[in-house]
């Protein structure tokens, strides 16, 4: 005998559909439309932000962390040393995403959410008492970075499920939350050290984590049913690495070496501009908080504060341009803005003018934050919906050996130069090398996918 299988393709599907959970031998049915907006829509959109201010937010202001960690606390370490501190938080913040991204896909974002928000509030709170460099490599690295990644991947999932065509724009406003962390947090930890010290500014910092982590765990919901039976079993949420090479056209593998690629690079200016600028000046590393040096702290805010129009406006373009061809171009920008403002900056006879290294905060800002925000956009091009939280995970876990191993080696370029505001010069090039192999990335799949005709929209 003979067994028919019947596949129905819906492209119609009820708001009900979504809502109840599937029985252990019903076929799994994936629906093809999107609300693309609407309260529900845009309130999981909200709560996504308020996960990626919590989350990213911090991973945007380790520069500040770094000057002060680095010049008050552990002054005995080198910066290289130190630099392996918020290298394997960042690390760690987007490995553990190989696993989160398959149990989203099979159970949705709430319990993901609740597990980061306990984790990273430990890790904030015991901050405030580490004085050796094991305690903060625990507390900060390990814990707080365990609690980012359970908080943003399932949280940037969610608005997978609710916005395709809008799917940039939507995603865009969400990263701007990690831009506007990136703002609040380096102002409030500068106003906040002098007067109650550096235990109380990370705890009071943890009380805002709270607040952000209870709205987002309240309004981050799945559209799609959750998995139940075979389909929601432990094989099924364990890594596949088969993704990579699934399509048979190696898109996903080398989107992912991009991604790698733009961590990179990224998080090098991110984490080295407050020293850099200390450097520059000749400004006393006791002086880190206060006075003249407190702009090196306030470079990092405007950079965070510009990217926050990136994400959204560069994302709301790419929704109409495409979306690989807005990452190539602002792939470029960054390049550009790093070759030919920052690197000047550091290898004149002479500090220049503030203003050549404003103009580069400004415009690397702006950039790359809408590099931010394309990133799981572009990911979500290449796969099914309801395998989302999957690809952008792994391809995520990739880039977080990116995110271990920049920031230490850009440490380790520093001092292989011998320091000093010249000797940036190697650094700076790493970074702008690292843009350069990310551009050639993510074009090789535009022209691989639709051919070299600028005006096809992909």
């Amino acid at each position: 005998m003979t067994t028919v299988t019947t596949v129905t393709t819906v492209r119609e599907q009820p708001e009900e559909l979504f809502t109840a959970e599937l029985g252990e031998n019903e076929p799994a049915v994936y629906a093809t439309s999107f609300p693309e907006g609407g309260r529900d829509s845009w309130l999981v959109a909200i709560g996504s932000w308020c996960s990626m201010t919590a989350a990213l937010g911090m991973v945007n202001s380790v520069g500040v962390l770094e000057a002060y960690v680095s010049t008050n606390i552990l002054t005995s370490s080198s910066t290289d040393s130190t630099g392996w501190i918020f290298g394997i938080y960042v690390f760690v913040s987007y490995f553990c995403g190989v696993q989160v991204g398959p149990i989203f896909d099979a159970r949705g974002p709430r319990e993901l959410m609740l597990v980061g928000t306990v984790f990273l509030l430990v890790g904030t709170f015991t901050l405030g008492l580490c004085t050796e460099y094991y305690q903060f490599i625990l507390a900060f690295s390990i814990l707080s970075g365990i609690g980012n990644s359970f908080l943003f991947t399932p949280a940037m999932g969610a608005i997978s499920h609710w916005f395709d065509k809008r799917r940039g724009e939507a995603s865009g406003f969400a990263f701007t939350g990690s831009g506007f962390g990136g703002v609040l947090f380096p102002l409030m930890i500068q106003s906040l050290l002098p007067r109650v010290g550096w235990a109380w500014s990370t705890r009071i910092v943890g009380f805002v984590f709270l607040l952000l982590c209870t709205v987002g765990v309240a309004l981050c919901r799945s559209r799609l049913p959750r998995k139940r039976g075979a389909a929601a079993s432990w094989r099924v949420m364990m890594p596949d690495l088969s993704i990579f090479s699934k399509d048979g056209t190696g898109a996903m593998a080398v989107t992912t070496a991009g991604v790698f690629l733009l961590e990179w690079a990224y998080f090098v200016p991110l984490t080295y501009l407050p020293s850099y600028y200390l450097t520059r000046q000749g400004l006393s590393d006791k002086a880190a908080v206060t006075g003249a040096a407190a702009f090196a702290y306030q470079l990092l805010a405007i950079l965070n504060a510009v990217s926050c129009v990136g994400r959204y406006l560069i994302g709301h373009i790419a929704d109409r341009a495409g979306r690989y061809n807005t990452m190539i171009v602002s792939n470029l920008i960054c390049l550009v803005s790093v070759i030919s403002l920052w690197l000047p900056d550091a290898l004149a006879e002479s500090p220049p003018s503030k203003a050549l290294l404003i103009c580069f905060v400004v415009v690397f800002g702006f950039a790359s934050g809408s590099n931010v925000s394309l990133m799981p956009v572009c990911i979500g091009q290449l796969c099914p919906i309801e395998d989302y939280g999957k690809y952008y995970a792994s391809a995520y876990t990739v880039a977080s050996v990116g995110c271990l191993t920049g920031i230490p080696i850009a440490g380790n370029l520093i001092t292989a130069t011998e320091g000093g505001r010249r000797g940036y010069w190697s650094l700076i090039l790493f970074t702008g090398i690292s843009y350069v192999a990310a551009f050639a990335c993510f074009l090789w799949v535009r022209v691989r996918a639709k051919g070299w005709n600028i005006r096809t929209v992909w």
